[in-house]
């Protein structure tokens, strides 16, 4: 007599339920993400809160205060802004409108770079679930000897291939495993963990536009903080002075006032 069954046979089953790698994934398993995907939300929110600052905050603060600007916006009592100018010393490269348009261009690349990063295939090598071990490869036929028969590939050293245990394949040169997402990943970088993904074959490129984005939106962004810092120191010199010229005014006052009553 059979023992009864704890659980009744599938009629069907996901993908997902025979990945082996330690992969994330998004809406209906149709958009797969690297293992570390909460580091990847981080990076997001963390590029969107320093843009939200960077043009809603530092940005309308130095256009404010550019003397290319001063004239189109008058005080109160009739004099430009120009006569009233404080940061005429600072360079107001920041505000330019090209320097504004590379910064969007470079933040709009940045997302869309670190998105592509994070939702391409690196370049993952298929593992083999059996459980026996697969025979070695074999050299597929050249241009130049057609008609020579196939011999197994190089096993080990720097330019042959290599067995891996885990996906149970054997594996190509420049590939390696990563222990992060768990599969052999073609020409196989490095695991970067604010994109989530590993960095492989198929989007090294993608990549590459990551860093030049970022590098060039953070040039920006700390030139424009260290002008928010002088525009401070500027003007805290300028009251300073202000104020002392003011006590020298008064001083200056009542010695006048002194010496009209003795005469």
């Amino acid at each position: 007599k059979t023992p009864p069954r704890l659980c009744p046979p599938a009629d069907s089953f996901q993908v997902k339920e025979t990945w082996m790698g330690n992969h994330v994934f998004l809406c209906n398993k149709k958009i797969m993400l690297g293992s570390d995907a909460p580091l990847f939300y981080v990076t997001n929110a963390l590029l969107i809160l320093g843009m939200l600052i960077h043009f809603g905050i530092i940005l309308p603060h130095l256009i404010q205060y550019d003397p290319r600007y001063y004239d189109e916006n008058r005080s109160d009592d009739g004099s430009s802004a120009a006569e009233n100018a404080t940061s005429s010393v600072i360079q107001h490269w920041t505000t330019h409108k090209f320097t504004i348009f590379i910064s969007i261009i470079a933040s709009i690349l940045s997302l869309i770079s670190l998105w592509k990063c994070a939702i391409i295939d690196p370049g993952i090598i298929p593992p083999n679930p059996s459980p026996v071990r697969p025979p070695v490869p074999m050299q597929p036929p050249t241009a130049t000897n057609s008609t020579e028969p196939p011999r197994p590939v190089l096993i080990g050293g720097p330019l042959g291939y290599r067995y891996c245990t885990t996906c149970n394949i054997h594996r190509p040169p420049r590939s390696k495993h990563c222990n992060s997402c768990n599969v052999c990943v073609s020409k196989f970088d490095h695991h970067c963990p604010w994109v989530g993904n590993c960095i492989g074959e198929r989007n090294h490129r993608w990549f590459f536009v990551f860093l030049v984005s970022v590098a060039i939106l953070t040039i920006v962004v700390t030139g424009s903080c260290w002008r928010v810092v002088a525009e401070c120191l500027v003007e805290m010199n300028l009251e300073e002075f202000g104020e002392d010229a003011d006590d020298d005014d008064k001083h200056e006052n009542k010695h006048h006032g002194k010496d009209d009553g003795d005469n």
